[in-house]
């Protein structure tokens, strides 16, 4: 009898914790598609960064100006890219450097150094593709650009990027 009760006990018990484990299951499944829920923005990660076919609704642009605007910023991505990797690279020999049995402290101070100018010619970069961006403009788009450009800031955020599947 004592054993056909532990035996009981345990089909029960391995019931119950089989519709723990499946309830468990459903909840994180659940909350995943939650997440995942509404129409995604830009189907495709690359028409996320096309910033000009937004520019082209608000600003009310040409094909010319959407053209142009499309090169300069395939240019400025190229370049940015270029330099991203640039500073990514002195980063990492900056760790190495700094978590190195000798650590030379005047070698991570020039790394630190080479960072630094980096990251300032990137916003220069940035900076003269803004002014590119500008004269491609009229003035009424300008007018226009200037009171929504804190808002398309907002829409590009990295933050606010489509999850990528």
């Amino acid at each position: 009898m004592d054993i056909f009760a532990e035996r009981k006990k345990l089909v029960l018990f391995v019931v119950v914790l089989a519709i723990m484990n499946v309830l468990c299951i459903g909840v994180f499944l659940w909350q995943n598609n939650r997440h995942h829920k509404g129409p995604e923005l830009f189907p495709n990660q690359n028409d996320f960064r096309d910033v000009s076919s937004v520019l082209q609704k608000e600003l009310q642009l040409t094909d010319k100006q959407v053209e142009q605007i499309k090169n300069l910023r395939t240019d400025y991505f190229e370049k940015e890219k270029v330099l991203a990797t640039i500073i990514r690279s002195e980063r990492d020999s900056m760790n190495l450097e700094m978590f190195n049995k000798t650590t030379k402290e005047n070698l991570i101070k020039s790394l630190a150094k080479e960072v630094a100018d980096n990251e300032y010619k990137m916003e220069l970069m940035r900076y003269e593709q803004a002014k590119e961006l500008k004269a491609i403009c009229t003035l009424a788009q300008l007018e226009k650009f200037e009171k929504i450009v804190l808002e398309i800031r907002d829409y590009f955020r990295p933050d606010n990027q489509p999850k990528k599947k």
